[in-house]
């Protein structure tokens, strides 16, 4: 299936399962963590199927930590 199918079959989409993952994601890689504790990062990249686009998000451990305190 091409990539224009496989989106429109699941445009609608409520829930992220794992088939919805393999037709639509190629990889995933989750970069080594920089810094120390009090001001943390971590890259993730998500590679897409069918070279469309890279998604790239980096984690802020700090806010984490705020959140896991306050809990």
């Amino acid at each position: 299936m091409n990539f224009v199918g496989i989106v429109k079959k699941y445009e609608e989409f409520t829930e992220l399962t794992p088939e919805i993952m393999h037709e639509l994601i190629d990889r995933i890689v989750v970069h080594a963590p920089e810094g120390g504790r009090a001001n943390r990062t971590q890259q993730v990249d998500i590679h897409f199927r069918f070279n469309v686009v890279t998604a790239t998000a980096t984690a802020d451990f700090k806010q984490y930590y705020v959140r896991r305190k306050a809990v």
